[in-house]
């Protein structure tokens, strides 16, 4: 009788031995969750990855919108630069030496201004204060006596956005392109000079810039020109990106918005709608892929995180990355991908069938995105054997303490 008392008492404290056993275990009895709302489990559609999604797909298919202002063969025909505040003219008026070449005596001679990115354009040009002029520029030859003088005078946009020139004064050039300052220069010395003949051109770009930063090798601040600057030209410039830039996500900040720019796809397939014209002041930052992942859970040999390439990522691919399924607790039938943690709570929901002849096929086809959650379902059977080994242990100490009592 004392034996089968004992065995009892082993049995019960077997049973309880849960709230005894070590490992993490958190006390709810000072958590209050009485206030918790019960609200009933929405339900989303299942979209089958199949031949007809594909078809569908492909149907719905929209061109890529340039966001901004890209770089089109039209958009390069027009394309124009207007002169701001701190920029440096190069002017020359043929066969007048006392303009712009060694019969101009300036005043004061000073080091030139010194460019942003980029040299002062020609060489030897000097300054001579703010929205001064200077000595005849070295990237002509100098006077002769006879006329033939080709120097030129360097003069620098001050910052009420004017520049000086003899016989002509103060002008203003802030916003306008070389041609228009060269037609009005041409108009003021026809006053004096018999049909002149004036070159101007940009000798120092100073004004506008834009700041290209992130997973670079050489982040630095480039100069606006006369030359269109595109994304990618930024990024070159910048000494490429580094082996984990996230080229799909490239960012050009306007205005204190931040656009979106998927320089992975201009790269990859030409697409010249993402190839972004840049104006002053942007800023382009190239981030890391640690927001491009995906997410490989479930009934797989290794669940974990995969890295897009270049903002690509297959199904098959994910899969691959994984370790493919458990081929002892996988359901095939039941592949999910659940996309939408960056947009909205309401996910969108795709089933691959992998018992299907074309499955393999359309794993390849299949297009991840950032954030994606790659789901294998734990076949019934799993569900089963998992159940059975939470409950063996108490089985067993039933068994024996059965076997005690006799």
């Amino acid at each position: 009788m004392n034996t089968r008392k004992l065995a009892i008492l082993l049995a019960a404290t077997s049973l309880s031995a849960c709230s005894l056993a070590p490992g993490p275990y958190l006390d709810n009895d000072r958590l209050d969750q009485t206030t918790i709302p019960q609200r009933t489990a929405e339900r989303y559609v299942v979209r089958p990855i199949d031949v007809a999604y594909f078809r569908q797909e492909r149907a719905a298919y929209k061109p890529a919108v340039c966001a901004l202002t890209c770089l089109t063969p039209q958009a390069r025909k027009q394309y124009e630069y207007h002169l701001g505040i701190g920029d440096q003219l190069t002017i020359i008026v043929w066969d007048h030496p006392e303009l712009t070449g060694t019969g101009f005596s300036s005043p004061v001679s000073l080091p030139p201004l010194p460019s942003v990115g980029q040299s002062a354009g020609a060489g030897g040009v000097s300054s001579a204060g703010e929205g001064g002029t200077t000595g005849p520029s070295s990237n002509g030859a100098s006077g002769s006596g006879n006329g033939g003088a080709e120097g030129g005078l360097t003069v620098r946009v001050a910052g009420n956005g004017t520049i000086f020139f003899p016989r002509v004064g103060r002008l203003h050039v802030t916003g306008k392109t070389v041609q228009q300052i060269q037609e009005t220069l041409t108009r003021s010395l026809a006053r004096t000079i018999r049909n002149p003949q004036i070159d101007v051109r940009v000798s120092g770009f100073n004004s506008q810039t834009v700041q290209v930063t992130g997973n670079l090798r050489n982040p630095t601040l480039e100069s606006i020109t006369d030359s269109p600057l595109t994304v990618l030209d930024a990024i070159n410039r910048a000494g490429g990106a580094q082996p984990d830039a996230d080229l799909q996500n490239v960012g050009v900040t306007r205005n204190g918005k931040r656009y979106t720019i998927d320089v992975a796809a201009l790269l990859e397939t030409g697409d010249t709608q993402q190839n972004v014209l840049l104006q002053d002041a942007d800023i382009i930052d190239v981030p890391d892929r640690s927001n491009s992942r995906v997410f490989v859970l479930g009934e797989v040999v290794k669940p974990t995180s995969l890295p897009m390439n270049r903002g690509r990522l297959t199904l098959a691919d994910a899969m691959t990355g994984a370790g493919s399924l458990d081929p002892k607790t996988g359901d095939p039938r039941y592949v999910y991908v659940i996309r939408g943690a960056d947009k909205t709570l309401n996910p969108d929901v795709y089933r691959l069938d992998m018992t299907q002849v074309d499955a393999l096929m359309l794993m390849t086809k299949f297009e991840l995105q950032p954030k994606d959650v790659v789901y294998v379902q734990v076949a019934s059977g799993a569900r089963f054997n998992r159940a059975l080994e939470q409950i063996s242990p108490t089985l067993e100490t039933l068994f024996f303490t059965r076997q005690l009592t006799r």
